[in-house]
């Protein structure tokens, strides 16, 4: 399917338990408790109490905890040689 617009990088927190991401992403690793994901220049770390993936699309990734105990938003600096890029 061809896209009509290209979608920009979007990072919303809903109520603490959930992180939504819009736009293109690599999800790096993937914990009990734990995402890493690369979107655009930036490093997204979230981690928090049982972590559910709710959505995993192209363009959309929702991950939801029972509570987000920490986030963490880095530019990666090391553009390919930090998470085994």
């Amino acid at each position: 399917m061809k896209k009509l617009f290209k979608i920009g990088h979007t990072l919303s927190i809903d109520d603490y338990t959930s992180l939504h991401l819009t736009g293109s992403y690599k999800l790096l690793k993937l914990g009990p408790d734990f995402a890493i994901i690369k979107s655009g220049d930036y490093i997204i770390e979230a981690s928090g109490e049982d972590l559910t993936v709710d959505t995993l699309s192209e363009e959309v990734a929702v991950f939801s905890f029972r509570e987000i105990t920490a986030i963490s938003l880095k530019l990666d600096e090391q553009q390919g040689s930090f998470y085994g890029e």
